[in-house]
């Protein structure tokens, strides 16, 4: 196992020149690690533990950075990562990030820009139970303005994290992923009331990968189909 570790340590893709082909068989191979450290447990070190829990988020990140240099490289390096999630089972809150849009349009640079800048959204929080679950927005002038317009109507104040407030409930379920045939993913359909009418057209999809990171798509659905709009992140809140 250690000299295994070593060989994947030395054969982890390069951030800058790395092809979708070499981070998918990355991957992979740390996939079929994983469950065999999960096992040696305390016999493997703290840094060998963490170099496998934290290799795919790693290489969600750098494709993250990398929309910037060669966003087709990067969108097909996304893509080929959440093919290789398999359905979560999340439960709590989450804490998430936006990646990036993905919608093909050249707009996508500036749409994120102004994501990363003005939107307010901090996660998730699932209810496994129920099977349902709502986003986590700061709790500022933008959050406020939508609930004197009369939308959220469903509109919860939270203070973990504090002055945040939880919004948009949808429900979940497993299903088939809209893209990727085949694959079977965790489903966050809004398409119900107190929800107003632009999130009832919101489909998210959301994998696990190895070391329990969450990868997410969202999808709109326009007049005939969903179309994907952006990649997402969501790890377990501390």
């Amino acid at each position: 196992m250690l000299a295994r570790i070593k060989e994947l340590r030395e054969s982890e893709p390069d951030e800058y020149t790395a092809t979708p082909d070499d981070v998918e068989a990355f991957i992979r191979a740390i996939k079929d690690v994983l469950p065999e450290a999960v096992r040696l447990g305390e016999s493997l070190s703290e840094g060998q533990q963490r170099f496998l829990h934290d290799a795919a988020l790693r290489q969600v990140r750098i494709a993250r950075h990398r929309l910037d240099l060669d966003r087709h490289v990067a969108l097909e390096t996304l893509s080929r990562i959440f093919r290789l999630g398999d359905v979560p089972a999340p439960d709590g809150r989450y804490e998430g990030e936006l990646i990036g849009h993905s919608t093909g349009l050249l707009s996508d640079p500036f749409f994120d820009w102004m994501s990363r800048i003005y939107l307010p959204w901090l996660g998730k929080t699932f209810d496994a139970a129920s099977s349902t679950g709502d986003n986590v927005f700061i709790d500022n002038a933008w959050s406020r303005a939508t609930g004197k317009f009369g939308w959220p109507e469903y509109r919860v104040q939270s203070e973990t994290p504090p002055h945040t407030v939880r919004v948009f409930p949808f429900k979940s379920a497993p299903g088939p992923a809209v893209e990727d045939e085949g694959l079977t993913v965790l489903r966050l359909d809004y398409g119900h009331s107190p929800n107003p009418l632009p999130v009832r057209r919101l489909v998210d999809e959301v994998v696990e990968l190895p070391g329990g990171y969450l990868l997410g798509k969202a999808h709109v659905r326009g007049l005939r189909e969903l179309r994907r709009v952006f990649f997402f992140g969501l790890h377990r809140a501390e």
